[in-house]
This record gives structure tokens, sequence and C-alpha cells, in this order.
């Protein structure tokens, strides 16, 4: 049994070896066929990798080569631009209706620069009698596409392209004549010349330029400015064009109240100017009024940033004629500085709060401070010229009025001081810059204005000085003449009554009550009383007579007890006194005072003779003959009543 198993388990391994020599000689095949495959792959692999490698070139090549023919084509497509475009450019465009606002096409190309409220889209088309021509929306758009394809070859920086670029600049250099020329035939539409009157009469404000038209003009100006200027370097005109514009259609609508202001100054008559008699007030109102509309149309139209200069630009030559005419004004006005200096305080002030107004609105005021400068060196000049001329005109009298009432010259300065009153702002300004008391310097002096002056200076005050002073020397100028030519204390006393009285009068009944302060009216007052008091020297000296220094002794019963002597000198006093009352009397009223005021209010003051009168009168009475005593005090009293 047991070698039984021996030999089976003998012939398995003889088995098991048989096949492990097969499996050791199949590993060795394999491990030969596996040297070989490996070595075949060698030499596959190097033979293919040169193929690899060149097919890699070939495909970056391919792809280089792809992307040089986009590039080309790319560079060929802005210049295919040109000879695409430059037909239309060439050709112009024909608007059909320039008030049609620019909506539709343009609104993809500038947001937001249409008017507030506006969904009209823009029809422009060639008409078709001109087919060559197209509508102003595809004229633009033709342009557009130049700008973008000139945008995009100046970024490629190919010296190639330089050609193309000089090429599309001189095209949309072309068409931005072309626009200019449609903006300047937009604007000129509506700018025909106005009547100012119409406007300024029924209170109304200056035409401005419709929604549409300024949608147009807005589009045209911003597609000028902003697109061709930042892609071409191309400088837009449309400002200047603006002010070639608008200027001559502001100065010719108020060219009329140019000439219309000159000429009414331009007048025959010698009498002082009245306040308002100029056409200056409607001509600054018309002034004022039209730059507030060109300003609101400028806000419209530019960017703030070109608001001031476009305004300027506009306003210069509107702004020339009016220089020129206020320079018109001062030449004559120095001709004729005692009736016209007014005309000069009317011209300030209207235009001065004028121009603080458009300051307040357009923040521009140099030009009418400049136009102003002239006429108001002239203005304050007339100060120390109205004081010349009352001491001319009073050394100049050689004669005063024969019955000794108000003389001419004091009514015409009066009537001066009454018109300055008119013009408070104008003036209270001219003296400030003045400065107090400059006035007194002479009329030709070279340098009437001081360097530097109080800005914080009372004008009021300063005006009320000036009229005080003024009159100081009216009434200097009338007593020295008067103690000259009338000689006589009484009459000279009527004459400067009459005259002082009648300077109180206008001071109190017209607007130089409130012009002239307290202490300046006081001043007068007292030059009143100065002036009664020198009339009632006369009265006093009759009152002389009545005064009583002798002591008497009364008897009983209470009558006087007087020698000879005191019945004497009683007897003169009645006797003097009477001859003097009579002539004063008589006298008093031969004098004539034009003011019924004049005459009570001297009345008044005589009538302290009465109680004067009635004393001495109760006194003596009883000691006096009738031919002693011609009045009695109810007597007396009725004559001085009767003053």
């Amino acid at each position: 049994m047991n070698g039984l198993r021996m030999d089976e388990l003998s012939a398995e391994v003889e088995v098991l070896v048989s096949k492990l020599s097969k499996t050791a000689d199949l590993t060795t095949k394999i491990a030969l066929s596996l040297k070989k495959l490996s070595a075949s792959a060698q030499n596959v692999e190097q033979a293919v990798k040169p193929i690899y490698n060149k097919t890699q070139s070939l495909t970056v090549l391919s792809g280089n080569i792809d992307e040089a023919i986009s590039a080309i084509d790319r560079v060929r497509q802005p210049t295919d631009a040109i000879s695409k475009e430059e037909g239309t450019i060439r050709q112009g465009y024909i608007p059909q209706n320039l008030f049609s606002p620019l909506l539709g096409v343009f609104s993809s190309y500038f947001p937001g620069c249409l008017h507030p409220d506006q969904s009209i889209e823009l029809v422009l088309t060639a008409p078709s009698h001109r087919p060559s021509k197209i509508g102003l929306t595809e004229y633009l758009a033709s342009l557009k596409r130049i700008n973008d394809a000139l945008s995009s070859l100046k970024k490629s920086n190919l010296r190639s392209s330089q050609k193309a670029v000089t090429q599309m600049t001189g095209l949309l250099k072309a068409g931005s004549l072309q626009l200019e020329d449609l903006f300047r035939q937009a604007l000129a539409e509506d700018s025909k010349s106005v009547e100012p009157l119409h406007f300024i009469t029924k209170e109304l404000p200056f035409p401005t330029f419709q929604p549409q038209k300024i949608n147009m003009l807005a589009v045209l100006n911003d597609f000028l400015s902003s697109t061709l200027a930042a892609s071409a370097g191309i400088q837009s005109n449309a400002p200047q064009i603006y002010a070639d514009v608008r200027g001559p259609y502001i100065t010719n609508s108020l060219a009329s109240l140019a000439l219309a202001t000159v000429n009414t100054a331009r007048r025959t008559s010698t009498a002082p100017y009245d306040k308002g008699s100029n056409g200056i007030s409607v001509y600054t109102n018309a002034l004022e009024a039209i730059f507030e509309a060109e300003y609101e149309n400028i806000c419209h139209l530019f960017p703030t940033t070109e608001w001031s200069q476009v305004y300027i630009a506009t306003t210069t030559m509107p702004m020339g004629v009016f220089k020129k005419t206020l320079a018109d004004l001062n030449v004559f006005i120095k001709q004729n500085m005692t009736t016209d200096c007014f005309l000069a305080f009317d011209v300030i002030e209207n235009v001065q709060p004028a121009s603080v107004r458009l300051k307040t609105k357009t923040g521009e005021q140099k030009e009418f401070a400049e136009a102003l400068k002239p006429l108001r060196t002239t203005a304050q000049s007339s100060f120390s010229y109205f004081l010349e001329d009352i001491k001319k005109t009073g050394q100049g009298l050689i004669a005063l009025p024969l019955d000794n009432t108000v003389a001419e010259m004091t009514v015409n300065v009066m009537s001066r001081l009454r018109r300055m009153s008119d013009y408070p702002n104008a003036i209270s300004s001219l003296l400030v810059s003045l400065g107090e008391g400059n006035w007194n310097r002479p009329y030709t002096a070279p340098a009437v204005i001081p360097p530097s002056f109080d800005v914080g200076a009372d004008g009021t005050l300063l005006l009320s000085n000036f009229c005080l002073d003024a009159i100081d020397q009216l009434i200097h100028e009338l007593e020295q003449k008067s103690r000259v030519m009338i000689k006589k204390n009484s009459t000279v006393a009527v004459f400067m009554v009459n005259n002082v009285h009648f300077i109180e009068s206008n001071i109190r009944t017209s607007d130089l009550r409130k012009t002239m302060s307290n202490q300046a009216q006081a001043k007068v007052e007292k030059w009143r009383k100065d002036a009664v008091k020198m009339y009632m020297e006369q009265w006093k000296e009759c009152a002389a007579f009545l005064m009583d220094v002798t002591y008497t002794k009364q008897q009983a019963g209470g009558r006087l007890n007087l020698n000879s002597k005191e019945k004497e000198g009683v007897k003169e006093k009645f006797k003097n006194f009477n001859t003097v009352f009579e002539e004063l009397i008589q006298k008093h009223k031969s004098y004539t005072f034009p003011d019924k005021e004049v005459r009570m209010m001297l009345a008044k003051e005589i009538g302290f003779i009465g109680p004067l009168y009635g004393r001495f009168y109760d006194k003596y009475k009883d000691l006096m003959r009738d031919k002693y005593v011609k009045y009695d005090r109810h007597q007396l009293d009725t004559m001085l009543a009767q003053l």
C-alpha cells in the first residue's frame, strides 16, 4: 500500500516537474518576446517622435496662421469702412426738418442727453428729388462707424494703418464741418431778432429754444465735442458758432433800445433831467431779461464747465454796444453836468442792481462793472461840481429879487437836492466810495476818487452830510450877496427868512426829510431861526422903549406919583414907540412873503410886543394924554393880529 502510494506521489512530482519545466521555457520565451517588443517600441518611438514634434509645430503654425488671417481681417475691416462710408460722408445730408428731435438712433449713442419727458423718434430722409443725399440719422450713424473704426485702428498701433488713420480723420473732419454747418443753421432758424418792448411792456420772458430744438442742438454739440473730439482729436467749434449766431441776435434785438437811450438823452431843454425820462431803464431791463434767457439756453446745450465761457462769448457783442451807449451818455452828461448829472445817477440806479441780479444767476458781473466805471467817475465828480457851481452862481449874481423873495438860485439848488433824493441807492454807493468830505475837493482835481474808502460807511449819512454842505454853501452865498446888494439889515433879514424858510419847507415836504438826518435838519432850523432873529432886531429896538426901569411911588388910590422929568421920559417913550412901531408895521406890511407860513411865523414872533406894551400902557395910561398914548391894549393887539 505504502509502495503504491509512493509511486503515485512520484508520478505526480514528475508531472509537476514537467509542467514547471514547460513554464520556465514559456517564461524564457516571454522574456525574449518582451525584450524584442521593447526593442521594437524603442525603434518605433525613435521613428515617430520627430513626426510628432513636426506635427505639433505645424499645429502651432496653423493656429498662428489662423490668428494672423483673423488679425488681417480685423485690420482690413476698419479699413474697409473707408470705402463703405466715404461716399455717404462726402455726399452730405438733407435734413428734412431741423426742428425734429434727434432721439431714435442717437439715443443709443448719447444716452441722457435728450430733454426730459421727450420720446419722439426722428425720421430724416432725403427728398425724392435729391436721392444722392441721405438723412441726418444715417449720416450720423455713418460717422459713428468711421469713428469706431478709427478707434480700432489706433489701438492696433500698426504703421501700415497710418494712411487709413489719416483718411478716416479727414472724413471725420469733413463730417464735423457738415455738422457744424447744421448746428449753425439750426441756431439761425431761432435767432431772428425780436421786438424787446413786446416782452418788457407785457412782462413776458424772452423766448428760449423749444425742447425739440434743445434736443437736436444738444446731440450735435455732444457729437462734435465728445465723440469726434475723443477719437479724431477734432476741436469742436460749437461754442464759437453759438456765440457767432446768438450774439448778433441779442445785439440786433436790443439795437432800437440802445439808439432810443442815446436819442432821449440828447434833448434841447435846459431843465434838469427827470427820473425815468431816458430809455436806460427799459434798455437795462431788456438786456437783463434777454441775457437770462440766453443763459438758460446755454445751460441746456453745453456742459457745466463751458457755461461761463459760452455766456461771455455770446454776450460780448451786445455788451460792447451797451458799453458804447453808456460811453455816449457819459460824454453828454459831462457836457451838461448841471442838468444831467441826474441821468448818471439814473443809469447807476438801474444798471447796478441788474448787474447784481445777473451775477447771482450767471456768476458774471465784470463786464457791467467795466461799463459803469467811466460813468461812475463822472457821477462822483458831480458832487464837487455841484458845490463849486453853487459858489460860482452865488458870486455871479448881479441882481436879487426886488421883492426880496426866494432867489432863483435857491429854487434851483433845492430842486437839484430833491432830485438827488430820488436816487438814494446810487448816490449812497457813490458817496461811500468817494469818502466823507471828499466832495469838497476841486472839481478839476486830478484825483477825485480816493485810492481806498471805508466800506462800512453809512451812505445815507454821507448823503445827508453832502446835502447839508450844499445848503450851507447856498445860505453863505445868499447872505454874502444880499449884504452887498441890499445893505439894510431888516431887508436882508426878510430876504434870508424867505429863502431859508423855502429851504426848510422843501426838506419837510419832500423825500429830503427822510434823506437828511435829524441833526442836519436841526442845523437848517437854526439857520432859519438866525434869519428870524436878524429880522427881529428892529422889533426888539422898538420894544426897548417899553422897558421901564423908573422907580415910582404910588399915591393913595393906586395913582403913580411922577415928577416932571419922569413924566417927560414916559412921554418920550410913548412918542418914540409910536413912531417906530408905526414905521415897522408899515414896512412889515410892505414886505412880500410868498409863503403864508412865513408871515404867520413872523407875526407870532412880533407878538411879544403886545404883553410888553400892555404892561407899559397899564402903568402910565392915567398920566398921559391921548396925543401921547395913541393905542390902548386892544387896539395894539388888533394891529399885531393883522400882521
